[in-house]
């Protein structure tokens, strides 16, 4: 027995399933359940993960204290711990017991927004959107929710001895958000290749030299940190704490802080530096003062000033040298380099600031407060040395020589004497000394019979 149905019978089925009513979902709203799944899952999956986390660092600490509790009281306090890791995630700076947080890891913020990217991503592909519109509806969806659970944190979770403003947790937790899911749909949905087509033809290759230039500056900063580190072993090891709990809280602590230490070993290089308080170092001066107990800070210079660190101030004009030969590579004349030049500029001296703001804050109200990395004069510093050394190698660079242009040969209609001249010439009128040859043949009667 066959159970296909022929034509007529899947007619008549779906004229009785559209006349008793289908109840199943249409396009749009399997759409809108998917957006809504991805935004929840990142927020959702941040915060469990931020709880796993304390409880790890709750469960080492107190089983090398031998303290117990009440697991109902732990597994409260965890809970509304990480609401407030969760609010650090997305940069919601915090007051705990009246003094204020500012200065916020900036490595769960980035794995926050890679999932973002991720989950935005997959609803592209779930949903088949491909058009701008659409892809600005699931980032508007994404960054409401996230907003919203902001709001609900801040409120409703969060300790009694923390507090954060309300209204910026929405802000800032809707923008983390938001950016996150942009970033994601920007290729798939056509934005970036729109954007290209609408820019002129020296801003595409501006925007990757200064993107690359800031990358290869933070990989530099952050190898003038890990130098600092291995150099300072003792000194780290020393400032991991008495026991195994500590010591892991306060690993864990400075891997967050690994972007905030590589933002301020890029300024460092580019010559403004950074300051802890009464604490400011940079490769000309250096001020000693207290700083913060944790691993990480064992990576600051000790001592005074050494000779040799205003070498590293050659740093960036480098990178201003390798922009200029990639402004020399995308444009022919040397109008055009300058406009790639200066758009790749911008864009490191806008990027170092805003990197600059995230990286320092406010960090209680004693000595160590604040942590400032300057952003106005790391943007000034950069965007010289960047002009400084790319015009250099701009203008003195050989001019490009234009393509050759090839001139169309002429074919010579052949008058009616060269046609003559041809003929002779194949007849053999003429042989090799000169001398006039035979007489052509006569085929008059068409069967090739020469005429004596």
């Amino acid at each position: 027995m066959s159970l296909s149905l022929s034509p007529v019978s899947r007619a008549s089925v779906a004229a009785s399933a559209s006349a008793a009513g289908d109840t199943r979902p249409s396009r749009a709203e399997t759409g809108w359940g998917v957006t809504m799944i991805a935004a929840c899952v990142p927020a959702v999956a941040g915060y469990l993960a931020v709880v796993a986390l304390l409880a790890l660092v709750g469960v080492a600490s107190g089983a090398a204290s031998g303290a117990t509790g009440g697991i109902a009281n732990v597994v409260t306090g965890v809970a509304r711990a990480g609401a407030v890791g969760w609010l650090v995630a997305y940069q919601i700076p915090l007051t705990i017991d009246r003094a204020p947080l500012g200065v916020l890891p900036l490595l769960p913020t980035l794995l926050l927004g890679v999932l973002v990217a991720r989950c935005a991503a997959r609803v592209q592909t779930r949903c088949e959107i491909h058009t701008p519109a659409d892809a600005g509806r699931v980032v508007a969806a994404i960054a409401s929710v996230h907003g919203v659970l902001g709001v609900v944190l801040a409120l409703v979770v969060a300790p009694a001895t923390v507090t954060a403003d309300p209204v910026r947790a929405a802000v800032e937790c809707a923008l983390v958000g938001g950016v996150a899911a942009g970033l994601g749909l920007a290729r798939p949905c056509g934005l970036l290749p729109a954007a290209r087509r609408r820019a002129p033809g020296w801003v595409w290759p501006g925007l990757v030299a200064g993107v690359g230039g800031l990358v290869v500056l933070l990989t530099a900063g952050f190898a003038v940190v890990l130098i600092g580190l291995v150099v300072s072993v003792p000194e780290v090891v020393q400032l991991s704490g008495p026991d195994a709990g500590s010591a892991f809280g306060l690993i864990i602590l400075s891997i967050g802080y690994l972007p905030n230490a590589a933002i301020a070993g890029l300024s460092w290089l580019a010559g403004p530096g950074f300051s802890i308080g009464t604490s400011a170092v940079s490769p000309v001066t250096m001020v000693a003062g207290p700083v913060p107990a944790v691993p990480l800070l064992a990576a600051l210079p000790q001592g005074p000033v050494a000779p040799w660190w205003g070498v590293v101030l050659v740093v960036p004009v480098l990178l201003g040298i390798a922009v200029g030969r990639r402004c020399i590579a995308a444009a022919p004349d040397l109008v055009t380099r300058l406009y790639v030049l200066g758009v790749a500029a911008a864009v490191l001296a806008f990027g170092s600031a805003v990197l600059a703001a995230l990286a320092g804050g406010r960090l209680g109200t004693a000595a160590f407060d604040p942590v400032v990395v300057p952003a106005g004069s790391l943007a000034v510093a950069l965007l010289g040395a960047t002009l400084l050394g790319g015009c250099a190698t701009t203008l003195l660079s050989s001019p490009v020589a234009p393509p050759p242009v090839e001139t169309p040969v002429e074919i010579q209609t052949p008058t009616e004497g060269n046609v003559d001249a041809d003929e002779h010439e194949s007849a053999g009128e003429t042989t090799d000394e000169g001398e006039p040859g035979p007489a052509p043949t006569a085929c008059g009667d068409g069967l090739g019979t020469a005429t004596p």
